[in-house]
């Protein structure tokens, strides 16, 4: 994936100079799941849960541990002890005064221990909440993964509907200053009087300043786009996909997705498995546990490898934590509690995803008739423009009207490229409510 991503970049950017990069919806939505730093985040905290749940697998495998120190001492317990292991106790050893007041004396030690947990019921619940767990947040990193595709396309089309607006209000202005220029032309000529050259110039101001504002919100949105996208502000981009593209409704039909892809839904359930067995966990601390274990050791005076002797042992014990005060039901009160909240998450959640659906739903039918709306509209401005320039030329109406004309065929225009990129935000909004774009 990032090698295509990067032959990409290396292609736009030999053909174009280095600092311009060609990008449609797919590639940017592509970049952005891999390079997003959000979601490399939400991704890396759930590798981080995964890691919780391997650590929590020393309820039912075994561990084994190496150990090896040194030890210099004059304590009679330890001096009688280090010569037994090392199989260096002599008779001279008995004598009351070595054995009350021994020399110093040292050794070495090294062992392997292993331990087998046989039964640990705390513990097997454990893995199992932090498997739900871990499995949860990996849910939330899918979800989050939706949330990116959706803010792209989102921010996509924003920066797409800016740059078109900007292209209207040059071919408006461009339009106006013509307008501007034969008015003055004619009232050179005695044909109009000042006050239509003076109107003509104050509507080709009023579009540039208008376009001041919508070039600043084009820049501001391509700046956004490459903040989701992790590219550098310098580098310049040149969308491809047009907001007159025709583009699949993938969940416009009722039963098209489904609320089982969504990927907080998911994590919302594993979470409130996880604190049931959280529950089971907090009783099972009070249940006694057993394991076996064993250990071979070697004992040298000099050094780990010198001359010496060796042991092992092996042996089973069992723990049972009988009574530590309250704290016991505390545990299980507290776990109920976060057992309750995790439930009620899983309500408000799902709650929560039926109505962002139903608004969905609802912006995108509005959005679907507001294209139709503003295509008729263009049509009738675009008939109205015609008549009103025909008008102009044989001078059965002044120069303002073909103006006033004009500027609303322009925001007839402007109001159709408004109601695409509605469209197609609808689409994606619904998309992502029904968790399509969770991965």
């Amino acid at each position: 994936m990032f090698i295509a991503i990067n032959t990409l970049l290396m292609v736009a950017q030999l053909g174009t100079g280095g600092d311009t990069l060609q990008l449609s919806i797919s590639d940017a939505v592509e970049r952005a799941l891999q390079a997003n730093p959000a979601l490399l985040a939400e991704r890396a905290v759930a590798d981080a849960a995964g890691g919780m749940t391997q650590q929590a697998t020393r309820a039912f495998l075994p561990s084994l541990t190496l150990d090896l120190g040194g030890v210099r001492t004059t304590d009679p317990v330890g001096v009688f002890a280090l010569k037994l292991r090392q199989d260096n106790f002599q008779p001279e050893d008995f004598d009351i005064g070595a054995l009350n007041n021994p020399d110093p004396y040292g050794g070495w030690t090294s062992a392997a221990v292993l331990e087998q947990p046989i039964l640990v019921p705390e513990g097997l619940y454990g893995y199992s909440a932090a498997k739900r767990a871990a499995d949860a947040q990996s849910a939330v990193a899918r979800r989050a993964a939706g949330a990116t595709v959706f803010f792209v396309s989102r921010t996509y089309w924003d920066a797409q509907l800016a740059a078109r607006r900007v292209e209207a209000l040059d071919t408006a202005i461009a339009a106006a200053r013509a307008h501007a220029e034969r008015a003055e032309a004619m009232h050179e000529q005695g044909l109009v009087t000042a006050l239509d050259a003076r109107l003509a110039r104050l509507r080709a101001s009023g579009l540039e300043v208008r376009r001041l504002a919508r070039a600043a919100q084009a820049e501001n949105a391509l700046a956004s786009l490459r903040t989701l996208l992790a590219l550098p502000h310098t580098l310049d981009l040149v969308l491809t996909d047009s907001l007159h593209d025709s583009r699949p409704a993938s969940c416009e039909a009722g039963d098209a997705c489904s609320l089982e892809h969504r990927a907080d839904l998911e994590a919302y359930r594993l979470g409130a498995e996880a604190a049931s067995l959280g529950v089971k966990r907090a009783w099972a601390s009070q249940l006694p546990s057993i394991a076996a274990f064993g250990s071979v050791a070697y004992n040298g005076e000099s050094s780990p490898w010198s001359e010496g002797s060796g042991n092992w042992t092996v042996g089973i014990g069992l723990r049972w934590p009988i009574f530590h005060a309250l704290s016991g039901v505390g545990a299980v009160n507290s776990a109920k509690a976060q057992h309750r909240a995790a439930v009620a998450r899983q309500e408000a959640g799902e709650r929560q995803a039926s109505l962002e659906v139903q608004a969905a739903s609802r912006l995108l039918e509005a959005a679907s008739e507001g294209v139709r709306v503003a295509g008729s509209a263009t049509t009738e401005a675009a008939e109205a423009v015609t008549h009103a320039r025909l008008r102009d030329r044989t001078g059965s109406a002044p120069i303002t009207e073909l103006l006033d004309v004009e500027a609303a065929a322009t925001v007839a225009r402007l109001n159709l490229l408004s109601a695409r990129r509605d469209l197609f935000v609808a689409r994606a909004a619904l998309e992502f409510a029904f968790g399509a774009y969770d991965q």
